[in-house]
């Protein structure tokens, strides 16, 4: 038996323990479920599924470990029951919802209870999905369900809240129109059948939703008519997530949720198929919004729910998609044609289904569409001659197993949202293990959807900025959207060139993936080395109280902490270079940034089998160096991390790849000028405040004179002036974390000279003089972003900051966006910058200019002093626990946990206690501290200022105003922020 054959045993041996184990907790499920939900045996939650009298379909979860409790409703009806008369009517029902109730009648009065109680709530409307969430504190859960439930019982439909939300809803429409995703989405429908719900316009704006428009009638009884024809209970399903036990909140389920009424709805019934008769295949091309190049494949397939065992489009998208050696994507990027790769199920109906290839080009590669399109059916064809193979379902099915067996808790938010959905797609006893498992494998089923992969059935979109407008004839334009777009038929010379690919059988370029290497075969939590020092839970243990320091030498710092508490056999391995080269200029700034890119670039098709077999790594650049993360089953860490140290202190680099990805990195820096407004505003924020911190155009000039030599050159001088620090946490032991840090010692450390990188520098703002910044937003909307500077660091100065976050978010939000309808966005939260705490409110809006908007902040906040002034000591204590509680949560799992330790090194809190010590200082505070605090900081003399106003196309002019008379009088206008930055005094260094 050679060695890989002793290895496949070995894994086997354990693998079948692991299904033993299985088995047996599925035999042990409690009897009180009307139906058995099958469970991984890491799961400690108890589950119970069962039907009101009205049809609705629950799910109940008890985690006594819990300390947020979660519910989400979901309905079976999105965008695809809107009137085409009407298109967006169940989105805009989704605002509606939140507006206010017969039993509670306020307008956010259920947002406002949610954040009271350290909760959040929001909703989505999909195709065929409206799914409506929350969490909070779970001592508030019995009434939280309470408030919920009556949005799908009595929802109030106010008549002037109709007419608030509906400019939220077109403003939502504003932020999504400048989106590429949403453009080729929208553009894409243009050639579907329009016959088919999918076609349409789903967002709304004023146009498709007022009661203006023509043909639409009253816009509040067709809501209301709306929600009484699908807002059925017979169409909903709920999970509900507490500490409670079962019997508990099954009870609340039905004290509430039984009087939603049944009117025996069905669901919208689709009769058109989602392309006409001979439609297909079509081409359409459109220009983008940010300098990219697309090219999207989308192949309608048949409906995919009665085959989730068998999963017949993830087995074919996965080897599409693959990455790794011999891949289409490599093949792809060896021509210097593609950049990325991307395979899926798009849509999933019960009706129909479809299958996405969206490839990244380069500049020549969308020169080479067709040949590539070429080498996708190439793919397809070896797929179907060569890629059907039990073995390779085999391998894709034991990954999920495993996945499953050692699955981590979500966030319970996050989790009942996702079950909500899934609980319309699956038997109630699969609701758990379906959408993940494979357990059925057929050759057949498989070469049925491979077959419907033909140049016949596709429909292709082209994003390209340098696509022609040809003649005017040629070009159409999305409703809405506003895009200009060309359709084009495939030519028949073209489809026989594709047709002959697909049959190729000389495929020798491209191959069908090898065993991965990477499946986990050591699944054991590692063996306790000290039992006095240690915290018990379910499954394991952890070292007692906080990681210790187990190397501490010149340049080289490591942290461990062996942590087994969540039962899983994963790991996190931190480390970080930090180099006093790596961002002193922008010229530096953007050489490391080529560094990490070109790493990861070389990386790619050895780290994808990693990642399939759940063993990730990031690589980011930041203000110091470079940081590599390395997450998931410890089994083969060390060969993964000992590749990327290998591959980052390599200083040679390919030419051609080189010259790629320089382009993409000077393409990211000219697409900064296209981002959304609220998030060019916190750049220029960032810009102005941190030092160093390059703006994109910095950077970009910088970058244009960076040869290869240059970065070559630039790699040994980075390491040359370094120091690392790292953390090992999860399931390792100390002398496993030792053999981890083997490599940046022989490796990343060779021939340094242990250099101090200190931390970036922050302004300090001066007290009562407010700084202007204008900037322009080359975008449809206007953005200001008003933000307060603390004082000093520390914990007690954040505890402040985030109280009045916990205070004023639901105010603001009210005020700004329902009553004055000034945009979607409307923001405040506290707003740190290396540990120097801040408070931040931000809008964006595509209806009201920048000063104006700045106005209505400070009118807002001229009323927060009456907020606070009226607030009862009850109503101050419940923001006080709130906010503490959100700051003491449990973390969820490893990797939650493994980043609040990382970020606490980098902050040098090596006491491992932030959250203890931010709780302490909450708890600290009185309601006379806070009112004292927001009069001097925020209204009175200690106030410290900046405000960034950005003026969208639609307000480049202000009628009636100028500038000087736009905002206060005093403001002080940053013209140029490096030189703001070199004039200003800073904060202390963190040390």
């Amino acid at each position: 038996m050679t060695k890989g054959s002793q290895m496949l045993l070995r894994s086997r041996l354990v693998f079948s323990a692991l299904i033993s184990l299985f088995i047996l907790s599925i035999l042990a499920l409690p009897a009180r479920c009307d139906t058995a939900i099958v469970t991984s045996p890491h799961d400690t939650r108890q589950y119970a599924a069962f039907e009101l009298p009205n049809r609705l379909k629950a799910l109940v979860i008890s985690d006594p470990e819990t300390d947020k409790a979660a519910a989400a409703l979901d309905v079976f009806v999105g965008f695809n029951g809107d009137p085409k008369e009407r298109p967006g009517l169940a989105h805009f029902l989704e605002h509606m919802l939140f507006l206010g109730t017969e039993k509670y009648p306020e307008p956010d009065a259920f947002g406002a209870f949610i954040a009271k109680h350290a909760g959040t709530q929001n909703a989505y409307t999909g195709f065929a999905h409206t799914n409506y969430f929350f969490d909070v504190d779970d001592a508030h859960l019995r009434e939280a369900l309470d408030r919920f439930g009556q949005f799908f019982i009595a929802p109030l439909f106010a008549e002037k809240y109709v007419t608030r939300e509906l400019s939220a809803v077109d403003a939502e429409f504003h932020t999504k129109k400048e989106n590429d995703a949403w453009r080729v989405m929208e553009t894409v429908k243009q050639v579907m059948n329009p016959g088919h719900p999918l076609s349409r316009f789903s967002i709304g704006n004023l146009a498709t939703l007022s009661d203006e428009n023509a043909g639409g009638g009253a816009i509040r009884e067709q809501l209301i008519a709306f929600f009484q024809r699908y807002y059925s209970a017979n169409l909903m399903t709920l999970v509900v997530l507490g500490r409670d036990p079962i019997p508990t909140l099954t009870q609340w389920v039905r004290e509430v949720f039984s009087a939603i009424p049944d009117s025996r709805a069905t669901p919208p019934r689709i009769t058109e198929p989602l392309f006409m008769e001979n439609a297909l295949p079509t081409r359409v091309t459109l220009k983008p919004i940010r300098e990219q190049r697309q090219l999207k494949l989308l192949f309608p397939v048949p409906a995919l729910r009665a085959h989730y065992r068998t999963k017949p489009l993830l087995y074919i998208a996965h080897l599409l998609g693959h990455e790794g050696k011999g891949s289409l994507l490599s093949l792809l990027k060896e021509r210097g044609w593609a950049e990325a790769i991307n395979a899926g199920g798009a849509h999933d109906h019960p009706d129909s289904a479809t299958l996405d290839i969206t490839i990244t080009l380069t500049r020549k590669g969308a020169q080479e569409v067709d040949t590539i399109i070429a080498l996708v059916f190439q793919t397809i064809g070896l797929i179907k001659t060569q890629g059907v193979r039990e073995w390779l379902f085999d391998e894709l099915a034991r990954l999920a197993d495993i996945d499953f067996l050692f699955q981590e808790k979500w966030q319970p938010i996050d989790y009942v949202t996702y079950l909500a959905d899934v609980l319309h797609k699956y038997p109630v006893s699969e609701v758990l293990r379906g959408p993940v498992t494979l357990t059925r494998y057929d050759e057949t089923l498989i070469q049925r959807y491979l077959s419907a992969l033909t140049p016949e059935n596709v429909s292709i979109a082209l994003l390209d900025p340098q696509a022609a407008d040809g003649e005017s004839d040629t070009w159409a334009t999305v409703p809405q959207f506003e895009i200009p777009y060309k359709r084009t038929r495939i030519e028949p010379e073209l489809r026989k060139a594709w047709q002959k690919a697909l049959i190729a059988t000389d495929a020798t370029s491209i191959a069908i993936p090898t065993p991965n290497p990477f499946i986990p075969e050591d699944l054991a939590l590692k063996s306790v080395p000290n039992p006095r020092r240690i915290v018990g839970g379910h499954f394991g243990y952890r070292a007692k109280h906080k990681p210790a320091r187990i190397v501490h030498w010149p340049g080289l710092t490591v942290w461990f902490q062996q942590d087994t508490t969540y039962g899983v056999p994963r790991a996190d391995f931190h480390f970080s270079v930090r180099s006093k080269v790596a961002n002193d200029t922008p010229t530096h700034s953007v050489m490391t940034a080529l560094l990490v890119a070109l790493a990861e670039d070389r990386l790619t098709e050895f780290s994808y089998p990693a990642s399939l077999a759940g063993l990730d790594y990031e690589l980011y650049p930041h203000i110091r160096g470079l940081s590599v993360r390395i997450s998931g089953y410890h089994d083969k860490q060390e060969r993964l991390l000992t590749r990327i140290v290998n591959t980052l202190r390599r200083s040679t680099f390919n030419a051609e790849r080189f010259r790629i990805i320089k382009e993409r990195l000077a393409r990211r820096l000219r697409n900064a000028s296209k981002e959304a407004p609220y998030r060019q505003a916190l750049r220029e924020l960032r810009t102005i405040l941190q030092q160093p911190h390059w703006s994109p155009s910095a950077r970009l000039e910088a970058l244009k004179t960076v040869t290869l030599s240059d970065l070559q050159a630039f790699v040994p001088e980075f390491f040359r002036h370094a120091s690392l620090v790292a953390l090992s946490h999860g399931n390792l032991r100390q002398e496993d974390a030792r053999e981890m840090i083997a490599p940046l010692q022989t490796r990343l450390l060779q021939d340094t000279l242990p250099t101090k990188t200190p931390h970036g520098k922050i302004t300090r703002l001066t007290e009562n003089i407010p700084y202007r910044r204008e900037i322009a937003v080359h975008q449809h909307d206007s953005v200001a972003v008003l933000y307060f500077q603390g004082q000093h660091r520390g914990f007690p100065e954040l505890a402040r900051m985030e109280l009045l976050e916990q205070i004023l978010k639901t105010p603001f939000f009210h005020q700004l966006r329902t009553d004055r309808k000034l945009g979607y966005l409307a923001h405040a939260s506290e707003y740190s910058l290396i540990r120097v705490p801040g408070l931040l409110f931000l809008v964006q809006s595509p209806n009201t200019p920048p000063a104006t908007l700045a106005d209505h902040m400070e009118e807002f906040l001229a009323n927060g002093t009456r907020i606070l002034a009226n607030m009862s000591q009850a109503e101050f204590a419940r923001h006080q626990s709130a906010l503490i509680t959100r700051t003491l949560t449990r973390e969820e799992n490893l990797e939650t946990r493994s980043d609040r330790y990382w970020t606490e090194i980098d902050h040098e809190i090596t006491t491992f206690d932030s959250r203890e010590q931010k709780a302490d200082a909450i708890r600290a505070i009185t309601l006379s501290d806070i009112g004292h605090f927001y009069e001097t900081r925020l209204q009175g003399k200690d106030r410290r200022s900046l405000i960034i106003l950005g003026a969208g196309n639609h307000h480049k002019t202000e009628p009636g105003k100028t500038p000087d008379t736009d905002t206060d009088t005093n403001a002080i206008r940053i013209q140029d922020p490096a030189e703001f930055k070199r004039e200003q005094a800073v904060f202390p260094a963190l040390e």
